[in-house]
């Protein structure tokens, strides 16, 4: 979405959910993004920095499952990468 009804943090991390990536592990990818930034998915971290959303088709099926944080695309994913990739995007503030 590009019109959001309620404020969102400084980052976006969408995990797609669609067909491809949510046979590829999309739902453990989303699950520990939600438990290291404490939010489930459509909500804020506390501090306003990080907005954790489930998505639709990101069109990078043959690469599933797909993360886009901030516009950039992170694939294949897996849940073992998001610390690190929490650490880095956090990092760049």
């Amino acid at each position: 979405d590009m019109y959001h009804l309620k404020p969102v943090g400084k980052h976006m991390v969408e995990v797609c959910t669609n067909l491809s990536c949510a046979l590829a592990g999309a739902q453990a990818v989303l699950d520990a993004f939600a438990s290291e930034l404490g939010v489930g998915p459509g909500e804020t971290t506390d501090d306003g920095e990080v907005t954790l959303r489930a998505i639709e088709c990101a069109g990078g099926c043959g690469r599933a499952p797909v993360v886009v944080v901030d516009h950039v695309y992170h694939e294949p994913l897996r849940p073992e990468d998001v610390p690190g990739l929490l650490k880095e995007l956090r990092g760049r503030e």
